[in-house]
């Protein structure tokens, strides 16, 4: 049985944006001619049940591209171990399009556009660089990689690594038992809460605050050597090592106030269970 392959072209008129959902395979999403969104599927045969497997490529009224694989799901499907074919999109967009891609059991790729886009996969890669805007990504037992981006960056995971380089923006990060890793980035603001992973951060400051809470897992900051900063402690189980020049240290209700350098932007660190260290 041969593969089917479906391709289309939608003309976008004002903001693009594309809506893509999928089930199985993957999905690369790249620049390309302003004003057309291109979109080939392709529907691999032998990979699940072809007659069910169904490919959507739509534009509604506002103009919104949709791309959809649809399979349905009923107790027969179970019964029978049936399941969808894989798909490969290729997808071409104007670099100003906001993205919205959902996926299952899928690899994404997405690189080069501007503006707003969200990414969320169950048991998937990601794979995300050189984007600029308000980025948003939420896997569960899939992991990010991520390079040159720049905005307002949202991470939510749960049994997925993270890594990523010259990351620059505000970073929001939420992760239950995955391990996290940042380098060559420039964060002028943090609020980072981890479950049961260890995090590796190396960023500049910025005007702050960097708050970080961890459960079960080790934390290391990595920052410039010139670096001003007054650390807040607050810890039930694991100690705190700072390998940066230390001005003053004042304990007050179970916290611990570290002045690094004469003191400057604030970073707060909550840990039950987990080791902290800053370095340079």
């Amino acid at each position: 049985m041969q593969n089917q392959i479906l391709e289309k072209s939608f003309v976008v008129s004002g903001p693009a944006r594309l809506e893509l959902s999928n089930i199985r395979g993957s999905v690369d999403i790249r620049p390309g001619a302003d004003g057309v969104i291109t979109v080939k599927a392709e529907k691999l045969a032998d990979t699940g049940n072809t007659e069910q497997t169904e490919i959507e490529i739509t534009q509604d009224t506002g103009g919104s591209v949709k791309v959809k694989t649809r399979f349905p799901e009923n107790w027969l499907d179970l019964l029978f171990c049936s399941k969808p074919c894989k798909v490969n999109y290729i997808v071409t967009a104007p670099r100003a399009c906001a993205l919205q891609i959902n996926g299952v059991s899928n690899t994404v790729f997405a690189e080069g556009f501007e503006g707003e886009a969200s990414f969320k996969t169950v048991s998937g890669e990601i794979t995300v660089r050189v984007m600029n805007g308000s980025l948003s990504f939420d896997t569960v037992s899939g992991d990010i990689q991520l390079s040159d981006l720049t905005g307002k960056l949202h991470l939510n995971t749960v049994s997925g690594a993270i890594k990523g380089a010259h990351l620059s923006g505000a970073l929001n990060l939420n992760t239950v038992s995955g391990d996290i890793e940042f380098e060559q980035s420039s964060l002028p603001t943090v609020t980072a809460n981890t479950v049961s992973g260890g995090m590796e951060l190396e960023t500049g400051l910025g005007e702050g605050p960097y708050k970080f809470n961890s459960v079960s897992g080790d934390l290391t900051i990595k920052l410039p050597a010139d670096a001003h900063c007054t650390v807040e402690l607050q810890s039930l189980s694991g100690d705190l090592s700072i390998k940066l020049p230390v001005t003053s240290v004042s304990r007050h209700n179970g916290r611990q106030i570290t002045e690094i350098q004469g003191g400057g932007v604030n970073v707060y660190l909550n840990s039950v269970s987990g080791d902290m260290e800053l370095k340079s």
